[in-house]
């Protein structure tokens, strides 16, 4: 019989979705899954008020910020023959706190096993991951694989369905627009591949890569991580100082919105299928993992 373990943390409830999709054919077909649930001491909010939402940004793209967790009356133990399932939030195009607190806290989870991160976000999954499999390295793990799950509706539906419900707790449809987060489409894509490890396969279909967001999620992770360094500096001086930083960087996320994906979508046709298979090679080598 084959063994699994998962870590996750949700705000939401939408990754236990994700992680259930997933894990429904392993224990139909014999697996014993057991969850821990990864909560920091000092709860996050959810909803979020608008300024705690943009508050925690420079925390969350620096690599060697962390928080306390609660500790889990199941420890972070795993056992030699089980694999283990993290189940990880994107928050500013980087994985939770709680998540890189656990990997970095707890490395011995970890070591010489099989990972599968489950991702479940809007549609910007790539560097997160990118850090997460680096920190997966670091703690010696043995394989590295990815599953994501994003909203597949058309990118300015999503905008307006995913703020509203992080800022105010409300996922069901409005007006013309449908319902939040990971559609019945993708987790039944999850569920598949949840198949495909019950049978032993690896999964052909598990994190599906699109290079025009790859690219832009690439590089507007550089950014973030520097413009969270200028808000951490600024906040040093003040808290007036880390304030204007933070406004300064809420209008430029609005800008690169709006010009920066036309100007990739651009690169992208122009490149045709030689831009496709770079980002395609470059996310491969930096995530995948096996030894």
């Amino acid at each position: 019989m084959t063994r699994a373990v998962v870590y996750c943390y949700t705000q939401t409830g939408q990754l236990r979705e994700v992680t259930d999709a997933l894990t429904a054919p392993l224990v139909e077909n014999g697996w014993t899954i057991r969850t821990v649930d990864v909560q920091p001491r000092v709860a996050f909010p959810f909803p979020w008020p608008i300024r705690r939402f943009f508050g925690v940004f420079p925390a969350s793209v620096d690599p060697d910020a962390l928080v306390e967790l609660a500790d889990s009356p199941d420890g972070f133990d795993t056992e030699p023959d089980e694999v283990v399932i993290l189940a990880y939030q994107v928050w500013y195009l980087a994985p939770s706190l709680p998540a890189r607190t656990l990997i970095k806290t707890h490395p011995e989870a970890f070591r010489d096993r099989r990972v599968i991160t489950v991702i479940a976000c809007r549609n910007m999954w790539y560097s997160a991951a990118i850090e997460v499999a680096g920190l997966l390295r670091s703690a010696g793990a043995r394989s590295v694989e990815v599953v994501a799950a994003i909203d597949t509706r058309p990118q300015a539906v999503t905008f307006v369905t995913t703020l509203r419900w992080l800022l105010t707790g409300k996922r069901e449809p409005f007006m013309r627009f449908g319902r939040a987060g990971v559609g019945a489409d993708e987790l039944e894509r999850v569920a598949r591949v949840g198949r495909e490890l019950a049978a032993g396969h690896r999964p052909t279909d598990a994190a599906p890569a699109v290079p025009t967001l790859a690219a832009a999620d690439l590089l507007a992770g550089k950014l973030f991580r520097r413009w969270g360094a200028t808000v951490r500096s600024a906040g040093r001086v003040g808290p007036v100082a880390q304030a204007a930083s933070l406004v300064v960087f809420v209008l430029g996320l609005g800008i690169g919105i709006a010009v920066g994906l036309p100007v990739i979508a651009c690169a992208a046709l122009l490149g045709g299928a030689r831009f496709r298979s770079g980002v395609r090679q470059y996310l491969h080598q930096r995530i995948s993992l096996s030894r």
